[in-house]
C-alpha cells in the first residue's frame, strides 16, 4: 500500500484484493496515466475522512508510473518523547515535526537524529524505532516533488534548553503533553496526523 499526500488529501494505491463497494470515491489504475492532471477533477471531494482509493494489480509499478514526472526527494525525522512529552515545531505557522533532508551518503537514521538536534537544539536523543514512511507533493521553483519522509520514535533523557532553528522558518519549539497532542492534529499537515496516528495519540 502507499499512501500520498496530494495538497493535503490522502491518495491510496491499493492491490486489487482490497476493492470494498462501501468505500466513496474509488478509480482503477488502469484508467489513468500520470498525476496530478488525472486526478485534478476528483481532488475536490477527496477529504481526510473519504481518500481517493486507487486500486491496482500491481502497486509497485503502478506508484512508479503515476508519480513519474515528479522528482523524488528524500527526508528523515522524528517523534522524540521524553518525560516533557513528545517535541514538537512550529514551523511557518503550522505545528509539525523536525525532519529534513538525507544528505549524500547518509542514512535515513541518521539524518534523522542530525536534524532533530539542527532544528530543536537537543542532543543525546537515541532511536527506539521506526515508526512509518510517509509521502506528501509540493511545488519547489516549478517543479513538482514527490517528498518520501522517514519517520522514527526517538527517547529523549536530557534536559537541553530548546531551540528553534530560524533560519528554516522554525519560530517555536515545544513539548505537549499527550493530551495536548490534538491541539496540534488541529493546525499541522495530514502525513504529520498519520506519524502520530501510527503511534498512537
Amino acid at each position: 500500500m502507499y499512501k500520498v499526500f496530494i495538497d493535503h488529501r490522502p491518495i491510496i494505491i491499493l492491490d486489487d484484493s482490497n476493492f470494498s463497494e462501501n468505500l466513496k470515491y474509488t478509480i482503477n489504475a488502469s484508467q489513468l496515466i500520470a498525476f496530478p492532471k488525472d486526478i485534478e477533477c476528483l481532488l475536490h471531494d477527496i477529504t481526510i475522512e473519504n481518500p481517493l482509493f486507487i486500486f491496482s494489480n500491481n502497486i509497485d509499478s503502478d506508484f512508479e508510473r503515476l508519480f513519474s514526472e515528479y522528482k523524488l526527494v528524500e527526508a528523515a525525522g522524528g517523534l522524540v518523547e521524553s518525560e516533557s512529552g513528545f517535541l514538537i515545531i512550529k514551523r511557518n505557522g503550522l505545528w509539525d515535526l523536525p525532519k529534513g533532508k538525507i544528505e549524500k551518503n547518509e542514512s535515513p537514521e541518521h539524518a534523522a537524529k542530525r536534524e532533530i538536534n539542527e532544528e530543536c537544539g537537543i542532543s543525546g536523543h537515541t532511536i527506539e524505532k521506526l515508526l512509518t514512511i510517509t509521502y506528501h507533493t509540493y511545488m519547489f521553483k516549478g517543479i513538482m516533488i514527490l517528498k518520501k519522509v522517514y519517520w522514527y520514535k526517538f527517547n529523549y533523557l536530557g534536559n537541553d534548553v530548546l531551540s528553534p532553528q530560524l533560519e528554516e522558518d522554525i519560530s517555536k519549539v515545544k513539548w505537549f503533553s499527550k493530551k495536548e497532542i490534538s491541539e496540534v492534529k488541529l493546525n499541522t499537515y495530514g502525513s504529520i496526523n498519520e506519524v502520530f496516528n501510527v503511534y498512537g495519540i
